[in-house]
């Protein structure tokens, strides 16, 4: 059976007590709205993370304009109140409506609203900007493992090639080009080498880094 369907069971004469985010204590009219803002007290508390004393204070204000919403909402849809009493249907129609709207301008306010939680998750937020830090670092440690290994073999190529030089004669050092004119072209080569390493990862790393900025 439904809320809808059920009949009002209206609590004790002073209300049914439930303690509110900011430990306030809000009286409520039916076990039904006791379990319901008990309900929405505790997953917006766990949902979400809030630490200053006024953000606890619009968490009340919230989730007692929510219960009121609910409330008014049942009695629309019975058509009066929790007391038997015919209600205006227009006139509370309209107030659901003044404070839904009230309601998304605190949700707003406090950033538990869609767009909010949107970007928490999308490309603007702290950890989609955490991860993109991490891969950049990654993709980095990788260029600067394919600079090391280019240095320590350009270093070995041109040290093997400076002990050739040195232990040929004249002729020998023409014959098997390593005159110093040889070495000095080899040393050309690798520095061209290391910059086109260095070039190529601008041009496609970190100008598509520059580019998701």
């Amino acid at each position: 059976m439904s809320v809808q369907d059920r009949n009002f069971e209206v609590g004790v004469e002073d209300g049914i007590p439930v303690q509110l985010p900011s430990g306030a204590m809000f009286r409520v009219l039916t076990q039904d709205e006791a379990d319901y803002l008990k309900e929405r007290v505790e997953r917006y508390l766990a949902d979400n993370h809030f630490v200053n004393v006024s953000d606890f204070q619009d968490i009340d204000k919230m989730v007692t304009f929510e219960l009121f919403v609910h409330r008014w909402s049942l009695w629309l849809s019975k058509g009066m109140d929790y007391y038997g009493e015919e209600i205006n249907a227009d006139r509370l129609a309209s107030t659901i409506a003044s404070y839904s709207t009230e309601l998304r301008l605190l949700k707003k306010n406090l950033g538990i609203d869609k767009p909010a939680r949107d970007r928490s998750r999308g490309d603007d937020s702290v950890p989609a900007y955490l991860d993109a830090l991490r891969q950049r670092a990654k993709e980095f440690g990788y260029h600067r493992n394919a600079q090391a290994a280019h240095v320590m073999e350009a270093f070995q190529r041109i040290s093997a090639l400076l002990t050739y030089h040195d232990n040929c004669t004249e002729e020998e050092r023409l014959e098997f080009a390593v005159t110093q004119d040889d070495v000095f072209q080899v040393i050309r080569d690798e520095i061209a080498a290391w910059n086109a390493l260095d070039e190529d990862f601008r041009k496609t790393k970190q100008t598509y880094w520059i580019r998701k900025q």
